[in-house]
Order: structure tokens, then C-alpha cells, then sequence
């Protein structure tokens, strides 16, 4: 589980369903965790550390239902007694299956401040 810290910033490669598929801490915390610890798991239910991720996964969620090229939005994560405001910036990526189908995934960055 990755915490939201401030000072942080990550980026995922997440499926249209949540699913990690790539992990990217920025520098800073890449000396401190092993990107590919996130990678399969679900990122609403298994890679986060805040209480109201359902606020977060609904907007990602709306996102994946959109036609939106990019979505931002601020979110003040809560972990516990501290909370830690956002920014939250979602693009769309296109990957092509061993099928040749292009299948849909968001690149996720998270900036804690």
C-alpha cells in the first residue's frame, strides 16, 4: 500500500477497471519503495492509503465513461487524522493488445502539496 504523502509525486498506468500496470515514484521516492510492488493490484482497493478513496474513484470512473482527453481535479486525502491535498492530473493512453485491439488506460498523476 502506497501512502499519499505531501512532497510526493507518483504516476500509475492504470486499466480502465483500476488495475496497475505500471508504477512510476518520482525520484525522490524511488530510492524508498519498489515501483513494481503496485503492479496487478487494484488501485481503488489494494494501493492506497486513504480513507476516502471512494471520492477518487468515482471521479476516475467518470473519467473512463467520458470522451475527456484530460481531467484534473484537486482531492484532500485523508489518512487517518492527517490529510493531504492532491492534484490529481488523468490522461487517456492507448496500449495494443496481442490481439491488435487498442485497449483503454490512464495514466494517473498524483502530486501531494
Amino acid at each position: 500500500m502506497r501512502e499519499i504523502q505531501k512532497d510526493t509525486n507518483w504516476v500509475f498506468e492504470l486499466e480502465d477497471d483500476g488495475t496497475v500496470l505500471h508504477s512510476f515514484p518520482h525520484q525522490k521516492q524511488a530510492e524508498e519503495s519498489s515501483a513494481t510492488e503496485l503492479v496487478g493490484y487494484n488501485f481503488f482497493e489494494d494501493a492506497t492509503g486513504f480513507d476516502n478513496i471512494s471520492d477518487f474513484e468515482r471521479h476516475f470512473k467518470t473519467f473512463v465513461r467520458s470522451r475527456k482527453a484530460v481531467e484534473t481535479f484537486t482531492l484532500r486525502c485523508s489518512q487517518g487524522s492527517e490529510a493531504v491535498n492532491a492534484k490529481v492530473i488523468m490522461t487517456r493512453a492507448y496500449q495494443t493488445t496481442s490481439y491488435c485491439l487498442p485497449t483503454g488506460v490512464v495514466m494517473l498523476e498524483i502530486r501531494g502539496n
